[in-house]
């Protein structure tokens, strides 16, 4: 299988590298500096991620990682149609970007990522408020030492993992979210995934692409 996964650190498209890093696939990444105003040239809307599989282009990261942990079920990363927990599994994959995200982005957007004389303050307690319900329910959740599935971790762990990840500060007041967050990004496909691209890989990545 030939993958090019493009990738801007920091932003959703961790959650498809760190799945290929789980399910010890080759592939090439072709870094988009979103940030620098680069826009992804086999992307829509010139966002990332965006995964080329066999030349098929593949946008969204939770299409992404759902196909890809579907194509591999020998690494046990999705649970199998019959599996009574693929139910649950389902769930979980859906509930972090349609759930979790959106809250966890807007607190982001108006603290941190747009300039202070565009963020709207009075957002940002509501953005809080809903941000911290959810995480009331997720502790609850996984007020145990496994996963979101029990003892198993799944791509569902990847998916959430990666999105409480961008705001540590606001999980001690959870301490079962963030001894999860801590223990699957303590996962070695993880922080090879969280590793910088160096220079040199950008620059070939270019060219070849």
């Amino acid at each position: 299988m030939d993958i090019d996964l493009f990738y801007t650190p920091n932003t959703r498209s961790s959650r498809p590298r760190w799945l290929l890093e789980e399910l010890e696939l080759p592939y090439r990444i072709r870094s988009v500096d979103l940030f620098g105003g680069e826009r992804n040239p086999v992307h829509p809307l010139g966002s990332v991620p965006a995964a080329r599989i066999d030349g098929e282009t593949l946008i969204e990261s939770g299409a992404i990682c759902h196909w890809l942990a579907d194509r591999f079920p020998d690494r046990g990363l999705s649970p199998a149609m019959n599996d009574p927990r693929r139910a649950r599994y389902e769930q979980w994959m859906f509930f972090a970007p349609a759930t979790l995200v959106p809250p966890a982005f807007d607190f982001l957007l108006l603290t941190m990522i747009l300039p202070e004389k565009h963020r709207v303050e009075t957002i940002v307690p509501f953005a809080t408020r809903e941000y911290r319900r959810i995480l009331r329910m997720l502790a609850e959740e996984l007020d145990h030492d496994g996963y979101l599935l029990g003892d198993r971790f799944s791509c569902a762990d990847i998916m959430t993992g990666t999105t409480l990840g961008w705001l540590p500060e606001l999980l001690k007041d959870y301490p079962p979210l963030l001894a999860y967050t801590e223990r699957v990004t303590a996962r070695p496909a993880c922080r090879r995934a969280m590793a910088p691209v160096d220079d040199d890989a950008r620059d070939e990545n270019r060219q070849a692409g």
